[in-house]
């Protein structure tokens, strides 16, 4: 399998290169949406072309929120005060003694005090700890959509968004809301098979796999936080999809980058937008 893989990987077996860049048309009208990883690592540059050839033919940049206001200190002081359990509360309050003792090993191991999540809520916990191992693994870059983004202001193209910052925080805050055992235990888990995962999701990403995509991200999620699939990928699709529908009418051509996990799959923005009447065709660029 893994000869295979590098004869994929090294060798043009077909006249057109895969993608996760897709052409969305109707009517004359016509918007480009690409699936991104939000990290990266260096050697993960340069971006497939499709996505440069994209951004080149496209006058405005759709982000899944605002990039730029994630930044803002206003902000990341409501991240920290969401994210954080108030005082008299603590982590250890929240989760089983056997899940306290897991995770307090863990911490041991990498040489973090517990203390020093003690008030995190499980969320903030598994952004943490996630962060933290893909910086071990120089795998916490700047993603595709950071690209973009600085590129965009750059060039001063317009930029936009299909959610508030607002309400990304609103879906962090109750990620493990009632599961919080299971999310801690979920993430130490998925830490160990980190370097295992991060290099197939990519190379899924690359060769445009939505298989692949939706067997890596989609269908554990789906089976085992079913909650969670609801709230973090079906709902927003759902909200996603109107102001979609609303950048085709404009007279401008649109490049929207999502995390690639929106596009896959029967509630993927894909398959809807399909089921909606619109043409979706796979971006690609020929093989010289």
């Amino acid at each position: 399998m893994k000869f295979l893989i590098t004869l994929c990987l090294l060798f043009p077996l077909q006249a057109m290169s895969a993608t996760t860049l897709w052409q969305i048309s109707k009517a004359g009208k016509t918007l480009y949406i690409g699936g991104t990883v939000h990290v990266l690592s260096p050697r993960d540059y340069p971006l497939p072309e499709e996505f440069n050839r994209a951004y080149k033919q496209a006058q405005k940049v759709v982000f899944e929120t605002d990039l730029n206001g994630m930044n803002d200190p206003k902000m990341q002081t409501q991240w920290l005060q969401r994210l954080f359990y108030p005082e008299g509360q603590t982590l250890k309050t929240h989760l089983k003694p056997a899940t306290y003792q897991t995770l307090t090993t863990y911490l041991h191991s990498i040489k973090l005090p517990v203390q020093s999540v003690a008030q995190f809520k499980p969320t903030l916990v598994m952004l943490t700890l996630m962060m933290n191992e893909l910086q071990r693994l120089g795998m916490a870059d700047s993603g595709v959509d950071l690209y973009f983004q600085h590129q965009a202001v750059a060039d001063g193209k317009a930029i936009g968004q299909l959610e508030t910052v607002e309400k990304q925080l609103t879906v962090l805050e109750k990620m493990a809301d009632g599961r919080e055992d299971e999310m801690i235990l979920s993430t130490l888990n998925d830490i160990k098979q980190m370097p295992v995962l991060m290099g197939d999701l990519k190379k899924a990403w690359r060769t445009g796999d939505l298989n692949k995509l939706e067997a890596i991200g989609i269908t554990p999620m789906r089976s085992e936080f079913p909650t969670l699939y609801q709230t973090v990928l079906v709902e927003r699709n759902t909200g996603w999809l109107p102001k979609i529908e609303a950048f085709l009418a404009t007279p401008e051509t649109e490049l929207i980058l999502v995390g690639a996990l929106h596009l896959v799959g029967k509630d993927g923005l894909l398959q809807r937008l399909q089921r909606l009447g619109y043409q979706v065709e796979a971006f690609r660029m020929p093989l010289n």
